[in-house]
């Protein structure tokens, strides 16, 4: 009599171990938020979220963020993703926002995620760009022909101020940062900067040395950031969230101390890959085509370079 009673035991425990199970799925399955259509590898969808009056983020897509000045007549995008295919859904998404023309591109640098979309241009459209970011598009372009669209029509130095149909747009370039022609663009009447890719947050900055990138540049072009226009309060990147003054503050603080442990170190004696160690960098996986300096060597270099 007592295998049954057992048998309904075991049964019933079994069934709790599945009821805990579905639960347990399910709760996760409320945790992951909403899921997409996508197969697997393809990029996000484009959004555009409004930051402040007539200035948009254009997020998803192939590339870097990009983003929109809404005008009266004509529309100013600024980066152009890393896709003809995106490139032209970004357009289209626009035109759900605003369906007026494309009068003006900015390119904030030379990077193919911000760039490489401009493949899908089908229209005449001045480019503008400063004059460094158009030497350092060239090889490229030499190298694949077809690519000949993709450079700016117009280029700056220094500085430029535009009156785009009644928004006031500062261009400027402090100097090689991230690359040698780094644009910002301050946009004093909404109090929005676009800084390009000279914001990362929770990750080390990229700098760019084959293209005249310098980590103290880098670090002098932040601090321009902050203090070229006090006004400025939103301060939008290629690859990071808005933020704010005191998050870039924050962030130069971070790259100071940084810069600070590795010259203590130095003076330690300690070797590069003493200080690569240290920071934990990893080498690159085996047969890696891409060689990106870590931070902490361009870092070490710099201060090496100094002496």
């Amino acid at each position: 009599m007592r295998k049954p009673v057992r048998k309904r035991a075991i049964l019933s425990l079994a069934v709790r171990l599945v009821f805990v199970v579905v639960m347990f799925v399910f709760c996760l399955a409320l945790t992951q938020g909403p899921t997409y259509a996508q197969q697997p590898g393809s990029p996000p969808p484009l959004t555009l979220e409004k930051i402040r009056g007539n200035i948009y983020v254009i997020k998803g897509g192939s590339g870097a963020n990009s983003f929109l000045i809404a005008g009266k007549k004509s529309n100013l995008l600024v980066d152009a993703k890393m896709t003809a295919e995106s490139f032209k859904d970004m357009l289209s998404e626009i035109q759900k926002t605003s369906p007026l023309p494309l009068g003006l591109i900015i390119l904030t640098h030379s990077d193919g995620d911000h760039v490489n979309g401009l493949r899908g241009l089908q229209a005449k459209v001045k480019i503008l760009a400063h004059a460094k970011t158009y030497e350092e598009m060239l090889p490229a372009v030499e190298q694949t022909p077809e690519l000949k669209d993709i450079l700016p029509t117009e280029t700056y130095e220094g500085s430029q101020s535009i009156d785009f149909e009644g928004t006031r747009l500062e261009l400027r370039n402090f100097g090689p940062a991230h690359t040698s022609g780094d644009t910002i663009i301050f946009i004093p009447g909404s109090r929005v900067a676009i800084a390009g890719d000279l914001m990362f947050f929770g990750r080390d900055p990229l700098i760019h040395k084959h293209k005249n990138g310098t980590f103290y540049g880098y670090l002098k072009t932040l601090q321009f950031l902050l203090d070229y226009r006090p006004e400025i309060e939103i301060f939008l990147s290629g690859h990071a969230e808005p933020a704010g003054r005191a998050e870039v503050a924050g962030l130069i603080s971070s790259l100071k101390e940084k810069e600070a442990r590795v010259r203590e170190m130095m003076e330690q004696g300690k070797t590069l890959d003493d200080i690569k160690a240290a920071f934990g960098v990893q080498p690159p996986p085996t047969g890696s085509q891409v060689r990106r300096l870590p931070l902490v060597e361009i870092i070490y270099q710099e201060i090496k370079d100094k002496k």
